[in-house]
């Protein structure tokens, strides 16, 4: 994956970018359509002098509409992206800084698409290990999800004042339905924000978790949490972005050795995971995984096991025993026996995933080793010393 789709936008969100939202809020002039289209054509091409030209155009239109025009953020934004696709990451960097600033001058610092755009600066800062340019940032996005849960708390609270006050004004029918309507179109439109600025506060998070910096990550941790939360206030029952939410918590806790933490919110994810799309779904199985290791840390090995034997009977009834997620679910039993002491069992476990990933990969792929490797030890450790040392003789050779 480049850079350009991992941290920026695609081509598609680009032109989306330049004629959706730009050209919604603001009819541009015909020049400065026809140079961002045209840049937009040349770069989707991999023509990229052609593109940096005409950007580089845009740009110049776009300085005639005012210097706080969303227009100019586009154009700035747009060239950026082209540089960093090209690695030319110092030239990308101010012209991010500068669309950012534009778009908090005409938005406000509290609006979804500052925020996204934000988000996107600080994993570019993260990407180049500019911290002390990125916490900034980070911090100022968390306060913005603090500031989203206070507002929709006062916003409801609001609604039910004003509906106890109708309640003893009948007269006032009119003025309730009015206000009912106006509820319903500020609180999807709430709901719709606190959504999607808690997947920003994911990213961010995510970027944060690659940063080296001890064993904790007090960054990832208050983001994750601030995303938790406004899901939690938006979302009700079994949903998804739950499950994902609690994934990333107790994930983070897992990495961090703290189980106890760790435990209950990945049980939380394996739960609604296996409740709304059902146990045999790779996402279930990576919840349940987690959710495996965090109880054997805590000496709950037999609850483990379970929830292991039960992913295996599901995956190989809906797809067979041929499953590349059967034998990551194999692989993951095996461990948690070994350390039992149950090698046989283990060994046997190990065998199975073997022919799984042999006729996936082929017998003398490179990614088949580690599992022939697993297997030999596994079979001298339960006894069949001579089988293992062939098994290990062709290993060492691949």
């Amino acid at each position: 994956m480049t850079l350009l789709t991992k941290f920026f936008l695609t081509f598609s969100a680009l032109v989306a970018m330049s004629f959706g939202v730009a050209g919604e809020a603001f009819a541009g002039p015909a020049e400065w359509e026809k140079h961002t289209q045209t840049g937009a054509d040349a770069f989707r091409e991999n023509r990229f002098g052609e593109a940096e030209r005409a950007f580089q155009a845009s740009i110049t239109e776009a300085k005639a509409f005012g210097e706080h025009d969303m227009r100019l953020a586009t154009s700035l934004t747009n060239l950026g992206v082209l540089y960093n696709s090209r690695g030319q990451f110092d030239k990308a960097e101010p012209l991010f800084e500068r669309a950012v600033t534009i778009k908090q001058k005409a938005l406000g610092p509290f609006n979804v698409e500052v925020a996204d755009s934000a988000a996107r600066l600080c994993q570019f800062y993260m990407k180049r290990k500019k911290y002390e340019k990125a916490d900034p940032i980070c911090h100022k996005i968390t306060q913005y999800g603090e500031m989203q849960i206070r507002d929709l708390t006062n916003m409801d609270n609001s609604y039910k004042h004003l509906q106890n006050y109708y309640s003893h004004h009948k007269e006032l029918e009119q003025a309730k339905a009015l206000v009912l309507q106006a509820q319903q179109i500020t609180h999807d439109k709430a709901i719709e924000s606190s959504l999607e600025l808690a997947v920003l506060l994911d990213q961010i998070a995510d970027a944060y978790m690659t940063r080296r910096n001890g064993h904790d990550k007090p960054e990832s941790e208050a983001l994750y949490k601030e995303a938790l939360r406004l899901r939690e206030r938006t979302l009700s029952g079994n949903h998804l972005a739950l499950a994902q939410s609690y994934g990333n918590l107790g994930k983070l806790y897992v990495e961090e050795n703290r189980h106890a933490l760790a435990e209950p919110l990945l049980q939380k994810a394996f739960s609604i995971s296996k409740e709304t799309v059902g146990m045999a779904k790779p996402q279930t199985y990576q919840n349940l995984d987690a959710y495996a290791h965090s109880l054997a840390a805590l000496g709950r090995q037999s609850k483990a096991e379970d929830l292991y034997r039960q992913a295996k009977d599901a995956f190989a009834s809906a797809y067979g025993k041929g499953s590349n997620t059967l034998a990551d679910i194999n692989l993951s039993l095996a461990n948690l026996l070994e350390h039992r002491g149950q090698y046989q069992e283990a060994a046997s476990l190990v065998g199975e995933a073997l022919k799984i990933r042999e006729h996936a990969n082929g017998p003398s792929s490179a990614s088949v080793t580690s599992v022939k490797e697993k297997y030999a030890y596994l079979r001298s450790k339960s006894s069949g010393k001579k089988e293992a040392m062939k098994l290990q003789t062709k290993a060492d050779q691949l």
